[in-house]
C-alpha cells in the first residue's frame, strides 16, 4: 500500500500542537504561583539589599579618604579632597538612617555610626596636618627658586674676585691700563691670604648650596639631622674666610647673600632644613593616624558587610519562596520539553532526515553535479513515494546526457587535437627559420665588421710582396748583367781570377735572390692564412674542433677589429696593448667560434671607446688592453677598455638575447648571446666587471681539455678519415 509524504507530514505536525498545548497550560500556573513571590521580593527585600549595598559602597568610599587627603599635593585639591569627604560622609550616614527606619536591624546600625565617628576622628587629624605639610611643601618649593638665584649671584661675584686676584698674582695688574706691580708685593703673604680665603668661601657656599639641596630631596629625618650639622659647619667656615677678606673685597650686597644663605638653612621660622624635618615630622604623623584608621576601616567594612549580609539573607528566603514555587513548574515543563524533543528528533531523524531530506538532498547534489557536466554522479533510487519518482526520472535523464556528452566530447577532443598539432608544427618551422636566420645575420653582421679590416691586413703582405718582388727582377737584371760581362772575349777579363770574381758575385746575388723569395712565401702565406680564416669565419656549417694557438687568434681579431673601426670611422683611434702569457700553449677548440668571441668583444670595446671619445674632452686616452693567462684546469682571456662602463642594473642583463646598452639601431643584443653560447659548448663561461665612466673588462674562461661532446666529435672525424 502507497503511502504518500502529505499525510506522514500532518500526523507529525498534530503530535507537535498537542504537546505545545500541554506545556503552555503547566506554564500558565506556574507562573501565577511565582507572581505573588515576586511581588513580596520587589517592594521589600530588594529595596533594603539595594540600600545596604549602596552603603557598603559609599563606606569603602569614606575609606578611601585618608589615602586622597595624604596623596593631595596642592592646597587646592586638599580643600577639594576635604569637601568631598565631607560630603561622602553626609551620605553614608542618611544611608543608615534609612536603612534604621524601615528595617528591624537597629544594632547593625548604630555599631556603624560608631565606627564612623572613630574613622572620621583620625581624618580630621590627617586633614589638620596634610594642610600643614603642603604649606610647607610650597614654602620649600619658593625657598627653591630663591637658593638657586642666590648661588648663581655668589658664584658670578666669586668667580669675578677669583679670576681678578689671579691674573693679578701672575701678571701684577688689577686694571689693563696700570702699570705692573712688582713680583715681591704681588706674591707677598697677603695677597696668596687674599685668594686663599676666596676660593675657601666659593668652595664652602657651594658646599651649603648643595646641602640644602640635598636637604631638599631626603625623605629620612635620621639623615637630615649630620646634614644639617654639615651645613652649620660650611657656614661657619664660608663666615670665617669672609671676614679674613681685605676690607676692599667686603661688598654689601655679597654679604646680604651669605647671610641669606645662612637664613634659608638654619632659620627656625623659614629654613629649609628645619621645614624640612617638621614635613617629615607630619607625613610620620599622618601614617600612624592612617594605620590606626585603616583598623577602624576594617571594622566600620565588616559592619557594613554583615549588615549587607543579614538582608541579603532575608533577600533569600523571599526569593527561595519564589523558587520553591516556580520548580514544581519547571519539573514539569522540563518532562514536557524532553517528551517534546524526543518526539520532535525522533520525528525529524526517522522521517524528515533520514526517509526524505536526505533523498532530496541527495537528488539536489546530483542535479548540481550534473548542472556543471558531471554526469558519472550515481543517482540512488528507493522507496515508493514521490521522490522515487523524481529519482526515477533524473537517472533516465542523466544516462540519455551522458551518452550524447561523450559522443561531443569525442568529437571536439579529434578537432582539438588536429589544430593544436597543426599550430605546434607550424610553430617549430617558424622557430627554426628565425634560428636560422638570426644565426646567419650574425655572421653576416661579423664578416661586415671584418672586410675593412681584412683588406688592411691582406693589403700589407700584398705591399711587401710586390716590393720584394721588385726588387727580385732587379737581381736577376744584375745577374744577366754579369754573365754577359763574364763571356769570353770581352774586355777586361782575367782568366781564372775573373771567373771566381763573377760567381762569388753571382753567388751574393742569388742569396739575396733567395731571401726575397722567402719573404715572398712567408708574407703570401700570411695572407692565406687571412682568407682561409674569413673562409671559415663565413661557413654556415659547424666548425672542426683543432688545437689552436689562441694567443695568436686573439691578437689576429684584436687588428682586424680595430682596422674595420679604422675604415668605419678615420677619427677613430686607441692605444692597444697586450700582455699574452707565453706559457698558454695551443688550445683544442672551433677557432672560428673562438674567433667570432674575440671580435665581438673587441669590437664592442672599440664602440664603447669612441662612445665616451665623443663625449669627453680632448685629454681623454683611449686605452683597449687584451690578456691571457693559464690558472691551473682553465685559461682566461681578458679585453679591457676605459670606455663610459656598464649601468650596473644592466649587468645582470646583458648576456640575454635582445638586451643591448647602445642606442636604438646601432645593436640587436644578440653578440653576448651567441657568445655566451658559443662558450657554454666549449666548456667556458665568461663574466663582465665594469665600473660606469670608468672601464669595463670582459673575461673569457675556457677549460684546458675539451668538454666530452668536442672528444666525441673529434673521435668520429678521426674515425670517418680512417674509412675514407
Amino acid at each position: 500500500m502507497r503511502f504518500g509524504i502529505g499525510p506522514k507530514l500532518y500526523i507529525g505536525l498534530l503530535v507537535g500542537v498537542l504537546l505545545t498545548l500541554s506545556a503552555s497550560l503547566v506554564a500558565y500556573f506556574s507562573f501565577r504561583q511565582i507572581l505573588y513571590y515576586e511581588i513580596r521580593l520587589s517592594d521589600y527585600s530588594i529595596p533594603n539589599l539595594s540600600g545596604a549595598v549602596d552603603a557598603a559602597r559609599q563606606s569603602a568610599v569614606v575609606v578611601t579618604g585618608a589615602l586622597r587627603l595624604i596623596s593631595a599635593d596642592s592646597p587646592q585639591q586638599h580643600e577639594a579632597v576635604t569637601k568631598a569627604i565631607a560630603r561622602e560622609r553626609a551620605a553614608l550616614s542618611g544611608l543608615i538612617q534609612e536603612l534604621e527606619s524601615r528595617s528591624a536591624f537597629g544594632v547593625q546600625t548604630r555599631l556603624i555610626e560608631v565606627h564612623l565617628g572613630e574613622l572620621s576622628t583620625y581624618l580630621e587629624l590627617i586633614q589638620q596636618s596634610a594642610a600643614r605639610r603642603l604649606v610647607i611643601a610650597e614654602t620649600l618649593g619658593g625657598l627653591r627658586e630663591e637658593l638657586a638665584e642666590t648661588n648663581r649671584r655668589i658664584e658670578r661675584h666669586l668667580a669675578t674676585a677669583i679670576d681678578d686676584q689671579a691674573f693679578y698674582l701672575v701678571e701684577g695688574l688689577r686694571n689693563l691700563p696700570d702699570r705692573p706691580s712688582p713680583l715681591a708685593e704681588r706674591a707677598s703673604e697677603g695677597e696668596l691670604a687674599y685668594y686663599r680665603n676666596l676660593v675657601v668661601v666659593n668652595h664652602q657656599a657651594n658646599l651649603a648650596v648643595l646641602l640644602l639641596d640635598e636637604a631638599l630631596g631626603l625623605s629620612d629625618r635620621g639623615l637630615l639631622l649630620p646634614l644639617q650639622e654639615r651645613f652649620h659647619s660650611a657656614v661657619q667656615n664660608f663666615r670665617r674666610a669672609y671676614a679674613a677678606l681685605p676690607v676692599r673685597a667686603h661688598d654689601r650686597l655679597f654679604g646680604e647673600d651669605l647671610e641669606r644663605l645662612t637664613q634659608m638653612g638654619e632659620s627656625d621660622e623659614g629654613g629649609i632644613i628645619p621645614l624640612r624635618l617638621e614635613a617629615l615630622r607630619r607625613l610620620e604623623q599622618e601614617q600612624e593616624a592612617l594605620t590606626r584608621g585603616q583598623a577602624a576601616s576594617e571594622l566600620l567594612l565588616a559592619e557594613v558587610n554583615k549588615l549587607v549580609a543579614e538582608i541579603n539573607s532575608e533577600a533569600v528566603r523571599a526569593s527561595n519562596s519564589s523558587r520553591s514555587a516556580a520548580q514544581t513548574g519547571i519539573v514539569l515543563l522540563v518532562l514536557l520539553n524532553i517528551l517534546s524533543t524526543v518526539g520532535a528528533f525522533l520525528i525529524g531523524w526517522l522521517f524528515v532526515g533520514r526517509h526524505l531530506v536526505r533523498r532530496l538532498v541527495g537528488l539536489a547534489t546530483a542535479m548540481r553535479s550534473m548542472a556543471v557536466g558531471d554526469l558519472e554522479v550515481p543517482v540512488k533510487v528507493g522507496g515508493n513515494d514521490e521522490v522515487t519518482d523524481m529519482a526515477k526520472a533524473l537517472e533516465v535523464f542523466r544516462r540519455y546526457a551522458l551518452e550524447v556528452q561523450r559522443l561531443n566530447l569525442v568529437e571536439k577532443l579529434a578537432e582539438e587535437l588536429d589544430a593544436k598539432n597543426h599550430t605546434l608544427e607550424q610553430t617549430l618551422e617558424n622557430l627554426k627559420q628565425a634560428q636560422e636566420q638570426v644565426v646567419a645575420e650574425q655572421k653576416l653582421a661579423s664578416l661586415g665588421q671584418l672586410t675593412a679590416g681584412v683588406a688592411h691586413e691582406i693589403k700589407n703582405p700584398l705591399n711587401f710582396i710586390n716590393n720584394f718582388s721588385d726588387v727580385s727582377v732587379e737581381l736577376i737584371d744584375e745577374i744577366e748583367e754579369i754573365i754577359e760581362e763574364g763571356q769570353p772575349g770581352q774586355p777586361g777579363q782575367d782568366g781564372q781570377a775573373g771567373q771566381a770574381e763573377t760567381v762569388e758575385e753571382i753567388n751574393a746575388i742569388l742569396s739575396d735572390l733567395r731571401l726575397n723569395l722567402q719573404k715572398v712565401k712567408e708574407h703570401g702565406q700570411r695572407a692565406d692564412g687571412i682568407v682561409r680564416s674569413m673562409l671559415e669565419h663565413s661557413r654556415s656549417t659547424p666548425g672542426e674542433w683543432r688545437e689552436t694557438d689562441v694567443n695568436a687568434l686573439l691578437k689576429q681579431y684584436m687588428d682586424l677589429a680595430y682596422h674595420a673601426m679604422r675604415a668605419h670611422n678615420s677619427n677613430f683611434n686607441v692605444t692597444m696593448s697586450e700582455d699574452l702569457d707565453p706559457e698558454m700553449g695551443p688550445l683544442e677548440v672551433v677557432p672560428q667560434d673562438i674567433g667570432r668571441v674575440f671580435l665581438n668583444l673587441v669590437t664592442n670595446a672599440c664602440q664603447a671607446i669612441e662612445e665616451k671619445r665623443q663625449q669627453s674632452d680632448d685629454d681623454y686616452d683611449p686605452q683597449l688592453r687584451v690578456s691571457s693567462r693559464r690558472l691551473g684546469d682553465r685559461a682566461e682571456f681578458c679585453v679591457h677598455d676605459n670606455g663610459p662602463g656598464i649601468p650596473e642594473e644592466m649587468r645582470e642583463r646583458i648576456f640575454e638575447p635582445f638586451v643591448t646598452t647602445k642606442k636604438t639601431g646601432e645593436g640587436t643584443g644578440l653578440g653576448l648571446s651567441l657568445t655566451t653560447d658559443i662558450l657554454t659548448r666549449h666548456g667556458g663561461s665568461i663574466r663582465v666587471d665594469s665600473q660606469e665612466d670608468a672601464f669595463t673588462e670582459m673575461t673569457v674562461v675556457l677549460p684546458l681539455e675539451p668538454p666530452p661532446e668536442a672528444v666525441a666529435a673529434r673521435n668520429e672525424a678521426e674515425q670517418a678519415d680512417t674509412l675514407h
